[in-house]
């Protein structure tokens, strides 16, 4: 990860961090006398358009889980209607539903700062127009990818045992995969995700991707304090994750100044 460093801020900055896409995922419920409309987004969208001049309407994807006499599978099925804004001059993208906001920062990522008051300003205009009863649930998911410098590079290359991986899974040759996840308790959720990817044009010999993903379940205030101390609380729980895991040479390639 890299996390853009300020004087009040306990993360180190990366010069080359490794983060493709960092996401705060809100889902909330309106009240009973302002149930969703369509015209929704729309509304929004004036509030937003010179930052955003891009909306669009998208078919959310996801994958559904089959097994039949020929094993285990997986297909991809539609979910939710949402709809997509997109900046105007940086890698920022915003998405409503009915009863979400999503906010995905893409790479280069421009660190916690500058993530944290896009999320900020984001629910705040979300507030203005819809003006949610509450907020139930706050998820904040960073995935990195390490593009390995061999093909047979196993994970103990980059990363180390900490909590939550194990020194056996790190000697795991090319092909591996883990998937974990952790009920902290009956309103907090860790999600951990290290697989191997295979070769594409961005990586001759394939990547490895660390994906993980922090969610807190309770219906909260949906007011701007209330959404920064959890966003925080959340953050810090990620950062412990991936910094505890991380090894010499990823930590090397996390300082490379660049050329």
């Amino acid at each position: 990860m890299g996390l853009e460093k300020n004087m009040n801020s306990e993360h180190p900055a990366y010069p080359n961090p490794t983060i493709t896409e960092a996401v705060c995922d809100i889902r909330f419920r309106l009240s009973s006398e302002k149930e969703w409309r369509p015209s929704f987004p729309g509304e929004l969208f004036k509030h937003i358009q010179n930052e955003y001049p891009e909306m669009e309407p998208v078919l959310e994807m996801g994958l559904q889980f089959e097994f039949g006499p020929l094993g285990a599978g997986t297909k991809f099925v539609p979910q939710r209607q949402k709809v997509r804004f997109k900046h105007d001059t940086r890698p920022l993208i915003l998405q409503l539903a009915e009863d979400s906001l999503s906010i995905s920062t893409l790479s280069p990522y421009q660190g916690w700062e500058t993530m944290r008051h896009d999320v900020l300003a984001a629910w705040q205009r979300v507030e203005e127009v819809l003006q949610p009863e509450e907020i139930n649930r706050i998820g904040l998911r960073y995935i990195n990818r390490i593009n390995k410098e061999t093909a047979q590079e196993r994970p103990s290359a980059w990363f180390v045992a900490n909590d939550y991986i194990s020194a056996g899974f790190l000697r795991s040759e090319p092909g591996f995969l883990l998937r974990e996840e952790i009920h902290l308790d009956a309103e907090n959720i860790l999600i951990i995700t290290l697989g191997d990817n295979l070769p594409d044009a961005g990586a001759e010999h394939g990547a490895i991707i660390i994906d993980i993903d922090r969610i807190f379940e309770r219906a909260v205030s949906p007011g701007q304090e209330v959404l920064m101390q959890e966003m925080e609380r959340l953050h810090t729980d990620v950062w412990r994750v991936f910094s505890s895991a991380q090894g010499e040479k990823l930590a090397t390639l996390l300082n490379r100044r660049p050329q």
